[in-house]
């Protein structure tokens, strides 16, 4: 790192918009973790409900046993077991329906599994719980068949903002065949907490990001300091480069601070089981043939490319403003404006372009396992593909457009 470039980092790092930045991503972290925890629940071995801690182990030690690929004899197997559990006079009280005791000492166990049997049986676009009861052993083997079933209807189903086309139902069914089964089960509890609240991690880092890098160059302008750093040997070139060198790197280490936090709180407590898992145990519909881990890591791709665009943005704001107030002011409206915005009912070409934007993009989640792709020059991508190569190109485009908007400033 040249000499410039830790300058401009420190001056950065000086600032108590910094320390507070760091303040609000650990707290935020540390509150999200809490929430998860606190909310964790299940029904104990002995009938009574457990929560936070000892909910979470109990949930892992039941998962944990039906770790493995996702066969069609082990869904038989919870069938059977299922149906032993409802159908025994033991198990039943006066009004037929199943005893707290039975439940806590048999169907508990079985919740994970017997969630997905009944995502998959239940009709189309529907969850029904009860789909279970008519179920027989000898129906598990159209368990693969009954996901598939559900995957065409949802692309066949008729929306109002435009269905799919024959070559989209083409690429995302083949998709789907690409995927390697039996799916692998294991306990994703832990990793399904963690993707539940990227979006917020992302959001609040996008906006931490942006007040860091507001007085980048305004702040400049705003202390009479741009006249000085412009008339000097390298202040229209090295000086501006290594602004924005250090803005890149105060964003990628508020992003790193951010997810790790987060990320191993929430694991350090949960669990980090589940890493090789098929994501599908999260999302059974999900088109794309990865592990829970794999998912994880596009969607930590998707979301920091989010932030660092919204990092982009605020650099290039903040070379054409002249002070930061405003600059912070913009970013807010920018991040947090799309999401008021409701989806079009009539436009699929107008959700996509929205989906676009960072503050879609950071709910990278639902774009990795989502059913949206992009024509492109005759080509098929995927929404999700197509975000990582957007949100790059315009990053790219933008730091240009930063470096001569102060570079073409006018000394007074």
């Amino acid at each position: 790192m040249d000499i410039l470039t830790r300058f401009e980092l420190r001056k950065i790092m000086r600032r108590k918009s910094f320390y507070a930045g760091i303040a609000i991503l650990v707290l935020a972290a540390i509150f999200l973790t809490s929430v998860m925890v606190t909310d964790a629940s299940i029904t104990g071995g002995d009938g009574k409900d457990l929560s936070g801690i000892a909910a979470i182990q109990l949930r892992k030690e039941y998962n944990r046993q039906l770790a493995g690929p996702l066969t069609v004899e082990k869904v038989a197997d919870a069938v059977e077991r299922y149906n032993k559990t409802w159908h025994d006079p033991k198990n039943l009280n006066k009004k037929g329906e199943i005893t707290n005791e039975a439940y806590a000492k048999y169907a508990v166990k079985d919740e994970q599994i017997d969630t997905l049997i009944r995502f998959a049986f239940s009709p189309v676009r529907e969850y029904d719980h009860y789909i279970i009861d008519k179920l027989s052993p000898n129906d598990a083997k159209d368990f693969y068949r009954k996901r598939m079933e559900k995957v065409n209807g949802y692309l066949n189903f008729d929306y109002s903002y435009g269905n799919y086309s024959m070559e989209d139902k083409s690429f995302f069914i083949k998709m789907n065949e690409s995927i390697p089964v039996p799916f692998q089960m294991d306990y994703v509890t832990g990793w399904e907490k963690v993707f539940q609240n990227l979006r917020s991690i992302f959001l609040i880092s996008a906006f931490v990001i942006a007040i860091c890098l507001a007085p980048v160059f305004a702040g400049e302008y705003q202390s009479g300091a741009d006249s000085i750093i412009l008339s000097s040997r390298y202040g229209r070139n090295k000086v501006i480069a290594a602004k924005l060198k250090a803005s890149f790197i105060v964003s990628l280490g508020l992003l790193v601070l951010a997810l790790t936090t987060y990320t191993l709180l929430l694991l350090g407590i949960y669990g980090f089981d589940g890493g090789s898992a098929s994501v599908q145990m999260i999302d059974l519909l999900a088109p794309v043939p990865y592990t829970v881990f794999q998912t994880y890591l596009w969607v930590v791709l998707i979301g920091s490319l989010a932030c660092l665009l919204v990092g982009a943005v605020t650099l290039w704001l903040s070379s054409r403003m002249s002070s930061s107030f405003p600059v912070i002011v913009t970013i807010g409206i920018f991040l947090i404006g799309p999401m008021f915005i409701p989806a079009s009912k009539s436009s699929r070409l107008f959700n996509h372009m929205m989906h676009l934007l960072p503050s879609n993009m950071i709910d990278s989640f639902k774009r990795v396992t989502g059913y949206e792709v992009f024509h492109i020059l005759g080509q098929l991508i995927p929404e999700y593909k197509v975000m990582v190569g957007v949100a790059v190109i315009v990053i790219v485009m933008l730091l240009p457009f930063a470096y001569q908007g102060f570079k073409k400033r006018q000394v007074a």
